[in-house]
């Protein structure tokens, strides 16, 4: 799978944004990476088949899922994520597409005030007053201070969607808290399912996007291999990385190979460049 631009202005398209169990839905079969029977996704996403079966068709009109056939190899229907990342395409030119995007904010801004409110008007939500980091609802910001702004909450993104990833394979559901985030750090209670990862770019900023979001250090190493390129950016030898996490001397040397070849890149220099982007 891969990444692929969807215009958001199509009605299906925006239909489908606007479903919650229908993007969760579709969430499990991109995080799944493999076809899903109607039974399987009913199953996982603790629905009825039919209820099931009516996100898929939504999906597959979407352009999001395609079906595959039954088969003597595979006697049932299944179906699969076509893209790993979505992203959202609109044309501050074209008033439809203005209007698309503009639902979708006011959907998703409605989704996550009502995720927010249900949290912390819930009885006990004052035992969880530690996790609340307090926040603003409205500042004044340079332009530039704006982009660093705009860069670091990309950089939380990554965080934010490596330690969901991790949380969601540990195998140990106990361990895993559910939180939702905004200015605010809001704990939750029930596990909900799997959100929909997607985005929103206007047309002029898609390609400069993309290539951002899909290539910071962040989206591409491992937390491991994240510390390590860290490390090195700030100036530490190898023996200096290795004492400092307490690791062999060989492991650093082996994982800064793969940071190198993941990153693409082939000196101390262009790693610490590499590393600023996104």
């Amino acid at each position: 799978m891969s990444e692929v631009h969807i215009d958001l202005k199509t009605p299906s398209v925006l239909q489908a944004l606007t479903d919650v169990p229908t993007m969760q839905r579709w969430e499990i079969l991109r995080r799944g990476k493999r076809p899903y029977t109607v039974a399987e996704v009913s199953e996982e996403a603790r629905t009825s088949p039919a209820d099931a079966q009516r996100s898929l068709d939504l999906l597959v009109e979407a352009g999001l899922v395609e079906m595959r056939r039954a088969t003597k190899r595979c006697p049932k229907i299944t179906y699969r994520a076509t893209v790993e990342r979505v992203f959202l395409a609109w044309d501050s030119s074209d008033p439809a597409a203005v209007a698309a995007w503009r639902a979708l904010r006011a959907f998703t801004l409605e989704y996550s005030r009502r995720v927010h409110d249900e949290a912390v008007l819930r009885p006990g939500a004052e035992k969880f007053a530690p996790y609340n980091f307090g926040g603003a609802s409205s500042v004044l910001l340079l332009k530039e201070d704006a982009s660093k702004l705009r860069e670091a909450f990309r950089a939380v993104y990554g965080i934010l969607a490596e330690a969901d990833q991790r949380a969601r394979e540990s195998g140990d559901p106990k361990a895993c808290i559910p939180f939702h985030v905004t200015f605010n750090l809001i704990r939750l209670w029930e596990p909900e399912l799997p959100m929909a990862e997607f985005f929103i770019i206007e047309k002029t900023n898609i390609d400069h996007d993309r290539v951002v979001l899909q290539s910071s250090a962040e989206s591409v190493l491992s937390p491991r291999e994240l510390q390590i390129a860290k490390l090195l950016e700030s100036g530490m030898s190898r023996p200096a990385v290795a004492r400092e996490l307490g690791l062999k001397l060989n492991t650093v040397a082996s994982l800064s190979k793969i940071i190198y070849r993941k990153l693409g890149v082939g000196s101390r220099a262009a790693l610490t460049a590499r590393m600023r982007i996104g």
